[in-house]
């Protein structure tokens, strides 16, 4: 069995097997979970409290996508630094490929897209800060707003963003359109005039880098591992000051030079994050792990 000439195990998703006796390498995409449970389902203790833990504990290599995500391990765990290997997601090359008119004519009329819109990309989960960019929408007056489009699923705890649309009287500026999966991302990147990505807290951040792919300007939040993907390519703000949100919204919008300045900065950024530098890195990491 091909089992049996096995010579290492990866753990991709924060967890190895417990019983397997092969060195083992673990990615840790984020540890948020950790300082903040009330973001999170409540059914999550077995995971947190045993796996993730034991999967840190055995493993001789520890991969993070983010220097954010090395120190939280570092800090929550008592990992030594050495054991931790910075590896950082790459981003798909069709982000960056301009959409056919054909295709963007497809998905625009398939999502009823209006001519100008703004885009969050995330499940709607207390994470990904939904609040602060309807709190943020509702600051710029109604003559003067473009409607946002949520792409993701209902994840958990989204009850306070179905309300605050309601009770924020957005419900006309406001649209979830579902999950969007590959071909159609490319071209709701591309037509965007914008990308909102506020999250309270993020082990990446993925989202910047498919819009600076797409060539499509960021807005986001400074939280986590965001500053550190983004660099100086997006404009950033604290995650839960709606205020200066929409204060970047309103610059974005109104200055053309603003929006070229970021537009090149993103390609430029995404342009340093590509899969076959991470695969090569990856590489390094189970030849170490298993002379070692």
């Amino acid at each position: 069995m091909l089992a049996d000439r096995a010579q290492l195990v990866h753990g991709p998703a924060n967890s190895l097997p417990l019983f397997v006796g092969l060195p083992g390498v673990v990615t840790i995409h984020d540890l948020a979970i950790y300082d903040h449970p009330e973001w999170f389902p409540g059914d999550q203790w077995f995971a947190t409290k045993v796996v993730v833990p034991r999967s840190i504990q055995q493993a001789r290599t520890i991969i993070c996508p983010s220097d954010a995500t090395k120190a939280a391990t570092m800090r929550l765990f008592g990992v030594e630094a050495a054991r931790c290997r910075v590896i950082p997601h790459g981003v798909e090359t069709e982000f960056a490929l301009p959409v056919s008119p054909s295709v963007r004519a497809e998905v625009q009329a398939r999502y009823a897209l209006p001519d100008r819109y703004l885009l969050q990309v995330g499940t709607v989960q207390p994470r990904k800060n939904y609040i602060t960019t309807l709190r943020a929408l509702a600051r710029i007056p109604a003559a003067e707003r473009i409607p946002l489009i949520v792409v993701g699923g209902f994840g958990w705890k989204y009850d306070p963003v179905v309300d605050a649309v309601r009770d924020l009287e957005l419900t006309g500026s406001v649209r979830f359109v579902g999950y969007a999966g590959m071909p159609d991302l490319p071209a709701l990147y591309q037509l965007a005039q914008a990308v909102v990505f506020p999250s309270l807290d993020e082990g990446f951040g993925l989202p910047v880098l498919e819009a600076f792919a797409a060539g499509t300007p960021v807005i986001a939040s400074n939280a986590g591992a965001i500053p550190e993907v983004a660099g100086n390519a997006a404009l950033l703000a604290a995650p839960e000051d709606d205020e200066a949100l929409a204060d970047n919204l309103r610059r974005l919008l109104a200055d053309r030079e603003l929006r070229d300045r970021l537009v090149a900065a993103g390609r430029a950024r995404a342009a340093l994050y590509t899969w076959s530098a991470s695969a090569a890195e990856h590489r390094a990491v189970y030849e170490s792990a298993v002379s070692a």
